[in-house]
């Protein structure tokens, strides 16, 4: 579990910061960023009126409109809970198997 976790956790980090996607968007390239990190790199691009992808460098004009990705927020967010179901679940018939055999 902790390898896919790793695996899932580096494909939801925004190449810009390096942390994991904060209101995720995806541009046109199909690359996605943390909003407000393209959102900076498009600012310094302003003067130019094209703006390009940090990591292809492919370049779009207009200014494409960012929407938030909802459902790369919902895995970010899935990854950042914790999975302590399964763990509490063993944890419970441990102790029940442990109470009954001391018993």
């Amino acid at each position: 579990i902790h390898t896919g976790q790793t695996m899932d956790q580096e494909k939801l980090c925004c190449s810009v910061c390096l942390d994991l996607l904060k209101k995720p968007v995806t541009i046109p390239c199909g690359h996605n960023y943390c909003m407000s990190c393209i959102k900076r790199h498009w600012d310094k691009e302003e003067p130019k009126g094209a703006y390009s992808c940090p990591q292809c460098r492919k370049v779009f004009a207009p200014r494409p409109e960012l929407v938030k990705n909802t459902m790369l927020a919902e895995l970010v967010e899935d990854l950042k809970t914790p999975a302590i179901r399964p763990a509490s679940a063993d944890l419970y018939f441990f102790v029940q198997e442990h109470e009954l055999s001391s018993s």
